[in-house]
């Protein structure tokens, strides 16, 4: 009996230490990439049950588990991995898996994640990281070159306007330009600058909602090319959509984190005309001589703003602009060498500066997460005195309230303060102007810093006489941006409040408020002494644009079938409204700039704008066994600004052939394609009008008709998109590519057409007219080495867009878009390319010969066709390579064809600043063109070198280059610390980058063909 009981006391410790084995304890470990690299979100399950957790930012994961357990590793994009529990402590290396590519969640229209595999339209995707590594300032302009089919002109650092255009312009007179989209809030993108401003005629361009973004920021972007992709936004998504997808804390990481980037950038001016340095400034070769103070001097003709005066010779002494001031006692009477200057244009400008700080903290437990950001940009612009400071503020949040509610919000507000950004074009203060276009080559800048007298009167070389030192045409430059100053002050609040309810998991219901308001304040001078009318002017912007939004969603998997769907509900309430006030006939008391100080009454004006647009529309996906996907969606709007509701839908499907198939080397492959429209709204108040009350006349109050008549029945544009599409992924993922072809036809264009003046108005808008575009994009990646320490990948990106300008209202065949300050306008022709540049040209004989007269000079011709702004096609190429924890990449951006007008090379040359005109001894011996005389023989005539250059104005065709280069866009080159050396710090990486650092294939060396336009309206390429 004592032994049976020992066997059960020894039988029973067995037992207890076996189940006290048996019992779960906590496991932990890292999650890393092939590279070594943390990865973050990587879901933890234990095998055969519901127990889970996610990886947290480092990587680190920690859950309870017995040693005989199995725990399963997934991740998007990498292969899942068993690894059984029998350690505390794990170690897991995840390998990227082709086979899964395709599962990639996007965002797609209203901010809905989907499947990438279920779309039947275009998308590319841009990694946040795109932005930060490349240095961009801007979150827009950053994409050039990087989205095939998206056509970017970029401003300077001291934020000017953004041209965004994708897959052509579909729109005559409407906009071109994409919607911008962030987490959701579309953000309001609106052209405010002048129309003087837009086509180059002066003026400042104070930027617009590409600006407000910061890069820092940004988690991913989804470009939602044509009408199917961006078919659910209606209206205003009509030329496509870039979603913005800020960073956020993701819940269930349990962990805190502080994020600091910094870095520095540098700007020089790369791509300027080269000027001629072998003759000065005036009208003649020789000097005037004047006696003063019983002395003979020689003096140059500074009343003349052109340089077609005598030839350098330092053995010529004559008496500089700065010499006639007494009380500049070391210049005063003091002679000069007539030589080129020491200090020219180039020493003006000084390297631009901006300092990009982004200061974050993340904090995220198992149901809620927070992200806060605060970043600071200071500028320091290429052209001197001139500044620009945004700082920006944001909080993204989410908490999971319960199994059934969960709440999502972000707020972003940012303040720009703008002083003295430089005006752009042909104006007062246009510095290329007067640098460029009308000047004296002799100029030594470095004698020009000396630009006011004692009493504040303004020192300028362009003067009246030697005696008057009163500006003729051109004031002094460093007057001009120490005098004639701007300042701008932009605050701006956008934000979203979201809210999810689940009635079950497959039924849930999403309320969500987005808003986007702020408030522009400009105030811009011309001080007293200035060659224009003194002035002061101030104006005052503000803007709201706020959406209501509903939806009821159902989404369920019955075995092979699938169903996605949502009715949802919109109201959209827009207002905007702009007060100017500007002086009159000068100002009174110089360095006093109100509206009080003016000579005569001054005037103000003021315009207000208010709509709304009620919403509702359906989507409905339906999937069969993961491979066939078929999508409608419907969308009806009914707008205040046109007088019926109007309805768009779209048709869509992808069918994953891949599936079907069991070849090795086809990893993924996908056929896709699409039918939708979507509309281009009309502007409000063109329904009805009833006149203006103008500024009142001797007491009495004016009114005006407009000059375009209303019409009650004008509808929006209508744009119908159809495209088909390739996907495919090959060799284990080395080969990727995906190809797009669209027709995409706008039909009611709205057009202004000619009217009689008789009955009040001189034009009455119609909808008539059609817009084609055609054309195909392509993404190609290629990855030529991968090994564990080794990476190389090559994407590119082509485009190709035709377009043609079917047909306009019957009996018109062209239309004024635009025009320059002087000469070229730009046209819309039926049978033609959009912008037509519309000119004087050469004249050519039967062989293509140009023709001169008599004298040699060319033979100008009627104002025609000189070509069109569309580009023949664009391309970028991306290369990136990893070595270790070394990264290395480039960017080149090209683009063929299309042409500009530069008013800069028209007077540059016409005023002899122009290497050009001085070239070959053109001034001393003539020149003998290339052209044959009206009978046919060769041209022998020598033309005088002055009436030559002057030809450039009265013959637009000399001044017309083709568009056409190849960009170094972009070089980074990055270094991450390895974790042994940062400890507890998350990540450290130092980065070098450069933007746009050399342009080759230029047709005119003087100008980057991306800087021949003006803003971001439809006036390009002037």
């Amino acid at each position: 009996m004592k032994l049976k009981l020992n066997g059960f006391l020894v039988l029973f410790i067995v037992l207890v230490t076996q189940i006290s084995f048996a019992q779960e304890r906590a496991v932990s470990g890292v999650v890393s990439d092939n590279t070594g690299m943390p990865l973050p979100g990587v879901s933890v399950l234990v095998k055969g049950t519901k127990s889970g957790t996610q990886t947290d930012f480092d990587g680190k994961f920690s859950i309870k588990a017995t040693p005989s357990q199995v725990l399963i590793f997934s991740f998007i994009g990498m292969k899942s991995q068993e690894v059984t529990a029998s350690s505390v402590t794990l170690k897991v290396k995840m390998q990227e898996d082709s086979q899964t590519l395709e599962e990639v969640v996007v965002t797609t229209a209203l901010g809905i994640k989907r499947e990438k595999k279920s779309l039947g339209y275009a998308t590319q995707e841009v990694k946040g990281s795109t932005l930060n590594e490349g240095g961009a300032n801007n979150a827009v302009s950053a994409l050039s070159g990087n989205v095939a089919g998206l056509q970017v002109i970029a401003p300077s650092t001291m934020g000017g306007s953004t041209r965004i255009v994708l897959r052509g312009v579909g729109s005559v007179t409407g906009e071109n330009r994409p919607l911008i989209v962030i987490d959701g809030i579309p953000l309001d993108n609106g052209n405010y600058n002048t129309t003087n401003t837009q086509r180059g005629a002066g003026g400042r361009d104070y930027g617009d909602a590409s600006a407000d973004i910061n890069p820092d920021d940004i988690e991913s972007i989804s470009v939602l090319k044509g009408g199917p992709a961006a078919a659910l936004f209606g209206s205003r998504a009509g030329n496509g959509a870039i979603l913005y997808t800020t960073k956020s804390g993701k819940r269930g990481s349990g962990k805190s984190e502080i994020s600091f980037n910094t870095g520095i950038t540098f700007e020089d001016a790369y791509v300027a005309p080269r000027l001629q340095n072998k003759y000065g400034g005036g009208s003649s070769t020789t000097f005037e001589n004047q006696i003063i103070n019983g002395k003979t001097y020689k003096i140059a003709d500074y009343a003349t703003d052109e340089s077609w005066g005598p030839k350098y010779d330092p053995t010529l002494m004559y008496l500089p602009w700065n010499a006639f001031d007494p009380e500049f006692a070391d210049d005063y009477l003091k002679e000069k060498a007539w030589v080129a200057p020491k200090n020219d244009v180039d020493s003006f400008f000084r390297t631009g500066i901006t300092r990009n700080n982004t200061l974050s903290f993340t904090r995220a437990n198992q149901d809620s997460g927070v992200r806060f950001s605060f970043a600071n940009q200071n500028t320091e612009g290429i052209v001197p005195n001139s500044t620009l400071i945004k700082n920006t503020f944001s909080i993204n949040a989410n908490s999971k309230l319960s199994e059934k509610i969960k709440v999502e919000g972000m707020a972003t507000y940012v303040q720009t303060k703008g002083f003295n950004r430089p005006e752009v074009g042909y104006g007062d203060n246009g510095l290329a102007q007067k640098f460029y276009q009308w000047s004296q080559r002799q100029l030594d800048f470095n004698e020009l810093k000396d630009y006011k007298l004692a009493d504040g009167s303004q020192r300028s070389w362009n003067r009246i006489a030697w005696d008057d030192p009163t500006p003729n045409y051109s004031d002094n430059p460093y007057w001009i941006i120490n005098e004639n100053t701007s300042t701008d002050t932009r605050n701006r609040l956008y934000g979203n409040g979201k809210i999810t309810y689940n009635f079950t998991p497959e039924f849930y219901a999403i309320g969500n408020v987005y808003g986007d308001t702020y408030s522009l304040n400009i105030n811009e001078r011309v001080a007293i002494g200035s060659q224009a009318t003194p002035s002061f002017t101030t104006s005052t912007r503000t803007l709201t644009d706020f959406n209501y939004e509903g939806r009821l969603h159902y989404d369920k998997k019955f075995n092979k079938f699938s169903v996605n769907s949502f009715v949802g509900v919109n109201r959209r309430s827009y207002n905007f409204s702009r007060v100017t006030g500007f002086t009159v006939g000068g100002l009174v008391l110089p360095n006093i700039y109100n509206l009080s100080n003016s000579k005569t009454a001054a005037q103000a004006s003021n315009y207000e704008e208010k709509t709304r647009t009620n919403s509702i529309y359906g989507f409905i996906s339906l999937g069969y066994d993961d491979f066939l996907f078929l999508e409608v969606t419907d969308r009806n709007d009914w707008f205040s600004t046109v007088n019926k509701d109007v309805n768009y839908a779209s048709f869509t499907g992808s069918f994953i052939f891949s599936e079907l198939t069991d070849l090795s080397w086809l990893n993924y492959g996908k056929i896709r394609g699409g039918w939708a429209q979507a509309g281009n709204a009309t502007t409000p108040y063109r329904l009805s009008f009833d006149g203006v009350a103008d500024t009142p006349f001797q007491g009495d109050i004016r009114y005006s008709q407009p000059n375009t008549a209303s019409n009650p029945l004008l509808k929006p544009e209508l744009k119908t998109t159809k495209e088909i599409g390739l996907e495919l992924s090959l060799f284990n993922r080395r080969i990727g590519l995906d190809v797009s072809y669209y027709d995409v036809v706008t039909t009611d264009l709205i057009t202004p057409v000619q009217g009689d003046p008789s009955i009040g108005y001189n034009f009455a808008l119609k909808n008539a007219g059609k817009l084609q575009n055609k054309g195909i994009e392509t993404t190609l990646t290629i990855n030529p080495v991968r090994t564990d320490n080794f990476t190389w990948d090559i994407t590119w990106n082509f485009a190709k867009n035709n377009n043609e300008l079917i047909e306009l209202a019957p009996g018109l065949n062209e239309l004024i878009i635009g025009s320059a300050p002087f000469q070229a306008t730009l046209l819309a022709v039926t049978g033609q390319p959009y912008g037509q540049i519309y000119g004087t040209d050469f004249t050519y004989d039967d062989n293509g010969n140009k023709v001169v007269d008599s004298d040699g000079a060319y033979i100008p011709t009627a104002r025609k066709s000189l070509g069109t702004i569309t580009p023949d096609y664009n391309m970028g190429i991306r290369n990136s390579l990893k070595y270790k924890n070394l990264t290395f990449g480039f960017l080149i951006d090209m683009q063929k064809g299309g042409k500009y007008f530069s008013t800069t090379h028209m007077w540059g040359s016409y005023a002899g600043l122009l290497e050009a005109t001085a070239a070959n001894d053109i001034r001393e011996n003539g020149i003998i063109v290339d052209a044959v005389y009206e009978d046919g023989t060769t041209n022998t005539s020598v033309l005088d070198g002055q009436v030559w250059a002057q030809q450039h104005y009265g013959l637009d065709a000399m001044s017309v280059f083709d568009a056409s280069y190849v960009k170094l866009r972009e070089v980074t080159l990055g270094y991450t610390l390895p974790k042994k050396i940062i400890g507890n710090f998350g990540d450290l990486k130092f980065s070098l980058f450069a933007r746009n650092l050399f342009a080759w294939n230029l047709d005119w060396n003087g100008m980057d063909p991306e800087m021949a336009s003006y803003g971001s309206g439809n006036t390009q390429g002037l």
